[in-house]
């Protein structure tokens, strides 16, 4: 399989699911280290270079990449590394690594492995929704399918050994990423962050750490693993994620109730400046998309493709405009085609039932 027929295809995790669903995916994923290796930030050019080796002759063992696609980093153009990022198939840091880096990616693009990264393994399994139980199951038979190959860094005493002392002993970081514009319109998802800092947990933008919650998208994680088993941190995810749901689905009821007027006109204005704009920036044009996605939720808009908004919200990012235009574009020109694209593909964007 090419990366042009991997990219082909809608991202499963992000479209696979019921149209304004608050919850668009679930993620697990595990660093893992070789015996025998220091860690990326202390090895030796050739030590990595042996690693990655060894990972992707396992890979190519593995039925899950084999009609999958995989490859060393080097070999992947600066754009198209920067278009899987844009898919959450690979971390700012990993996407920087031409040295030693690799990567191998499942069909579906639901089972990721980034080689040499800020350690020697990463290790993800993504599935669309409220999904993290079954993410997790995915996961367990890839970390065991890696582990008849690989030697893993463990210690009896303090679990799995990894470069960072926050992922040491399970070294698994669970996240769900979640779609909040009723809170953000009401303002209250500043404090809803702050209490989730109180419990341990991390909310960041849908890039990871240091991106902006552009769309209205937010990545809730543990921050912890040591010390802790993996069904306990899966466990109380799941349990804030599911009143974050319910807080969400709540906010979107009293806009309706106390602010009908002003959730309509920000709804109906999104929807006119999309369907009409000659430029739009990626920031923009996310949180614009956002808003119709709301609309189309309340049935305020409604539209006969479904999940073409979703899919408009990874076309719009810079990489993937220029994958779709062709060639690269400067940034008024990607200006001008992203609005061009969203206007042909919601031309048929109408008024629902509530509007």
């Amino acid at each position: 399989m090419t990366l042009q027929e991997l990219i082909d295809h809608p991202c499963a995790w992000f479209v696979d699911h019921a149209c304004g669903e608050v919850a668009i995916s679930s993620r697990i994923r595990l660093a893992r280290n070789v015996a025998g290796y220091p860690f990326p930030s202390r090895a030796e050019p050739v030590q990595l270079r042996e690693i990655r080796h060894n990972v992707l002759r396992t890979l190519s063992q593995l039925d899950l990449f084999d009609q999958g696609w995989v490859s060393e980093t080097d070999e992947v153009s600066a754009r198209d590394r920067m278009l899987l990022f844009e898919r959450s198939l690979m971390s700012r840091e990993h996407m920087e690594n031409e040295e030693s880096g690799a990567i191998g990616v499942s069909r579906d693009e639901q089972d990721v492995v980034m080689v040499n990264e800020e350690d020697h393994l990463r290790l993800q399994v993504v599935r669309p929704g409220l999904s993290l139980e079954s993410a997790w199951e995915e996961m367990q038979t890839l970390d065991a399918s890696m582990e008849e190959h690989v030697d893993y860094a463990f210690s009896s005493k303090y679990g799995y050994l990894t470069c960072c002392p926050s992922n040491t002993g399970t070294g698994l970081r669970a996240g769900v990423m979640l779609h909040l514009p009723g809170l953000a319109l009401l303002d209250e998802v500043r404090p809803v962050m702050r209490g989730l800092a109180k419990m341990g947990l991390a909310v960041r933008g849908p890039g990871g750490e240091g991106s902006d919650a552009d769309g209205f998208l937010y990545q809730v994680s543990n921050q912890v693993t040591l010390g802790r088993s993996e069904q306990d941190i899966i466990g109380e995810l799941h349990q804030v994620v599911d009143e974050l749901v319910t807080h969400e689905y709540n906010a979107r009821l009293r806009l309706e109730e106390v602010r009908p007027n002003g959730l309509r006109d920000k709804v109906g204005r999104a929807a006119g400046i999309l369907q009409n704009a000659w430029e739009l920036s990626s920031k923009e044009a996310l949180d614009l998309l956002a808003m119709v996605r709301l609309g189309l939720a309340m049935d305020l808009l409604a539209v006969e493709e479904e999940h073409v908004v979703e899919r408009l919200m990874i076309e719009v990012r810079p990489a993937h405009l220029q994958k779709l235009a062709g060639k690269e574009l400067n940034p008024g020109e990607r200006d001008r085609f992203r609005a061009l694209r969203v206007r042909s593909k919601l031309a048929e964007l109408r008024k629902g039932p509530k509007l």
